[in-house]
């Protein structure tokens, strides 16, 4: 019955959700906005409060086979001994010194990546890219000359410092070097300039500080220092940088790299791949965490195309082309996906390490957490009160570009929209499609103008019509990266060694999710096992793809740690494969 009334885009829309702002932050509120200080998530925060009453469910999932999970099939991972390396890195004033000129250089070079980006050898605005290469083989001859360097459609780096024994998978440890534009007229409101690599004493200012030229001088440093210390890997290490990561369609970075290790070492030919993401709280409701991504929404970008007769503005129709593009707007945004905590979801597996480790976490969450998938529900309702609560258990909807009309006294011909969407865990592309194709069909009925929807032909429908059209290359939820056996071990061992809370206690290492996406997206042929983690702390960085971004210089040296003793750790590891 559901599915004939969709086919006819007869049945009754529930009415809009609520969004009368909450009175009072929530304990876990205030975790989340420390946690987003903690990583690259901090450009996705939003401090504003929203109450999210009952949210349409896409008709596929109506009868989700979620709903009678149970506690047994969520367990918080059972946490590792310290992994503690055979070397640590001897922090010296001229070393620090030494680190932080090098830090501040990578900074300097203003490695913009703009959506609209030419080819490589073509576009002049690739030209930082080039200086970043040389002053990289410059700044770190030590590791440049002991690795197989390849450039990969010209301007990815890929680094291979190969090992002696070629039956063990090699780690992969991945950055980007390009950066979000800067655009000349923020410039003004910049406290230091954007490309200054101004060092304050506390942080490192400029674009690219945070994201993500931190973790790859890093990267270097840490080989370097290992290198210059008479290691000799058995295990082959890779270091892999695109660049083109800021980009909205991108696929000329890793997305040429990662075909290219495939070719190389096969599928589910490497050991482990970390790339950013994720870092450390000291208060993840009271008691201190490290948080890596162990998975990723999915991703989906459409085009809404509303055709209409044009003609003088003299003589208008009840709703002009802008108006009908207003009503489907406000339709999609009042009809939000549910939030939900499922198995699926890495959130709600933090929750779980939560209520068994942290000190302050609510004892009302703990008993709901207990009763399966119902009271996970509940848990749900109350943590998608937040904005940035809800986008952590929900598909997100963004309406992010709107065009239409030439002039204001020509009635508009066509209007176009184009919303992103973030696919929750629990999600698919396609139920995705399913939820937009219901709600807009109404509102074309309703204006009786011709329905196509996710049609691969390019066929002429006339000028009286609404388009769902997908654009670029749409991304399914991330499958789960596992929290169990050697090589979870070999992790969150390693991250206990190396990383540590203010007070230098033990982290308990806990899965997380990312609610934005990153170029490992490209890895997942390659190995299950995929880590979202860049290893600062909270509070560490600040301002990415905005004004005033800047990254800490205490923490830029806890990253050189965490890549020193993964790199030898993973060397020694002699686990499943």
């Amino acid at each position: 019955m559901a599915e004939k009334a969709l086919a006819q885009g007869t049945e009754e829309l529930p009415p809009p959700v609520s969004t009368a702002p909450k009175a009072k932050r929530k304990l876990w509120f205030n975790v989340l906005v420390t946690l987003v200080a903690a990583g690259y998530l901090a450009s996705l925060a939003s401090s504003h409060l929203a109450r999210v009453g009952s949210a349409v469910a896409p008709a596929a999932l109506q009868q989700a086979p979620w709903a009678q999970s149970t506690p047994a099939d969520v367990q918080c991972p059972a946490q590792p001994k310290a992994l503690h390396p055979p070397k640590k890195v001897e922090w010296t004033d001229e070393l620090r010194s030494s680190s932080i000129k090098l830090f501040q250089e990578a900074v300097q070079i203003p490695t913009e990546s703009f959506d609209d980006n030419g080819e490589p050898d073509e576009d002049p605005r690739w030209k930082p890219f080039f200086h970043f290469q040389k002053w990289l083989g410059s700044a770190f001859p030590t590791a440049w000359k002991a690795a197989k360097i390849e450039f990969i459609n010209t301007l990815g780096i890929l680094a291979t410092f190969e090992g002696s024994d070629p039956s063990l998978k090699p780690l992969l440890l991945m950055s980007h070097y390009d950066v979000t534009p800067a655009p000349p007229n923020t410039f003004d409101r910049w406290t230091h300039p954007p490309f200054s690599g101004h060092n304050d004493g506390e942080f490192i200012w400029g674009r690219g500080a945070g994201d993500d030229k931190t973790l790859l001088v890093a990267q270097w440093e840490a080989i370097t220092y290992l290198l210059e210390s008479g290691f000799k890997p058995r295990r082959t290490v890779i270091l892999s940088h695109g660049f083109d990561e800021e980009e909205v369609f991108a696929r000329r970075g890793q997305g040429r790299i990662a075909p290219y290790l495939e070719e190389r070492y096969g599928k589910d030919g490497l050991l482990l791949v970390i790339d950013e993401g994720g870092g450390t709280s000291d208060d993840f409701f009271g008691t201190p965490f490290a948080l890596p991504a162990t998975g990723e929404k999915g991703y989906l970008d459409i085009v809404i195309e509303v055709g209409t007769d044009g003609g003088h503005s003299s003589v208008p129709p009840r709703h002009t082309g802008i108006g009908i593009m207003s009503q489907i707007v406000n339709t999609i945004e009042d009809h939000p996906f549910q939030p939900k905590l499922t198995k699926k979801s890495p959130i709600l597996t933090s929750l779980f390490c939560a209520s068994e480790h942290s000190a302050k976490f609510p004892k009302k969450w703990t008993k709901l957490l207990a009763k399966g998938q119902k009271g996970w529900d509940k848990v749900a309702d109350e943590f998608a009160e937040t904005t940035l609560g809800r986008a952590q258990i929900g598909t997100t909807i963004a309406v992010d570009v709107i065009n239409g009309g030439v002039k204001v006294n020509a009635l508009p011909e066509l209007v176009t929209a184009q919303v992103n969407f973030r696919i929750d865990f629990d999600e698919s592309i396609a139920s995705t499609q399913e939820h937009v194709a219901r709600l807009v069909k109404r509102i074309a009925k309703k204006h009786d103008l011709k329905f196509e929807a996710w049609s691969d032909n390019n066929s002429t429908i006339g000028s009286h019509y609404v388009k769902l059209k997908t654009l670029g290359i749409p991304l399914e939820p991330a499958p789960r990266t596992p929290q169990s056996g050697g090589v979870w071990e070999l992790f969150a061992g390693t991250v206990k060694a190396s990383l540590h809370a203010a007070d230098g206690s033990e982290l308990v290492v806990s899965p997380f999710a990312s609610t934005g996406n990153t170029d490992c997206k490209m890895y997942y042929n390659l190995t299950k096992n995929v880590y979202r983690f860049v290893g600062l702390s909270a509070g560490s960085s600040f301002g990415a793809h905005t004004v005033n971004e800047r990254s800490s210089v205490k923490g830029h040296f806890a990253i050189v740690d965490w890549v020193h003793a993964i790199i030898q750790n993973t060397d020694a590891y002699d686990g499943p494969q």
